[in-house]
């Protein structure tokens, strides 16, 4: 890599580690590209230089959650692919051991949960581009329709749904517990919500 590309590179940095500190702050509604600036110690033009605006900025932040977590996906189904039930339980419990200990995931989490209003009337794209992974929810709705085929989704559940109910389950433990890190321990009680989440969505195949 060239110095200046390098530079280059350090430089966005900067301007998103700026934004994830200033939106945990104040909030992505109250948060400007001045104030951005002035955190990161560069002018508006290298922010533009970097991103279209600030919805462009807040989706590239978001990577830092998606990445992750399209990881997690990808590197349980190459693993245990052939067993639906036992990939869902991987990635729930491994999704939530990142969240517990990947303190830049936490952070990119928070906002997410916690510093995106809905009020952007400025910025309507940053409330279409809030949603985590449209690949790892793709990767998971495929779990369940093998479920489906196995037997083992329940009855009253369409993969589609089940996949909902899984992603929405998680993401209220995720909400709750970064509104107080320090309120109970969420790695000490991971299995056990997992446990629950499973036996809601699965049931088991008797012969």
């Amino acid at each position: 890599m060239s110095r200046r590309k390098a530079d280059a590179e350090r430089t966005r940095e900067t301007i998103l580690d700026a934004a994830e500190t200033t939106f945990l702050a104040q909030g992505v509604s109250r948060t400007t590209l001045a104030h951005i600036a002035q955190a990161a110690g560069v002018t508006r033009g290298a922010i533009y230089w970097h991103f279209e605006d600030k919805a462009a900025l807040f989706d590239a932040l978001l990577e830092r959650v998606r990445v992750p977590l399209d990881e997690i996906v990808d590197e349980v189904v190459a693993r245990l692919g052939s067993a639906p039930a036992d990939c869902l339980r991987e990635i729930a419990l491994r999704s939530l051991a990142a969240i517990s200990h990947d303190l830049p995931l936490q952070r990119a989490a928070t906002i997410v949960l916690h510093r995106c209003e809905k009020l952007e009337e400025e910025h309507p794209r940053i409330c279409m581009i809030t949603r985590l992974s449209e690949h790892a929810e793709a990767r998971v709705e495929q779990l369940f329709e093998q479920a489906q085929v196995a037997g083992t989704l329940r009855a009253d559940l369409t993969p589609a749904s089940a996949r909902r109910q899984f992603h929405g389950f998680l993401i209220g433990v995720c909400f709750d517990w970064l509104q107080d890190t320090q309120q109970h321990s969420l790695a000490d009680e991971s299995s056990g919500i997992v446990e629950t989440l499973m036996r809601g969505l699965l049931v088991e195949n008797k012969p």
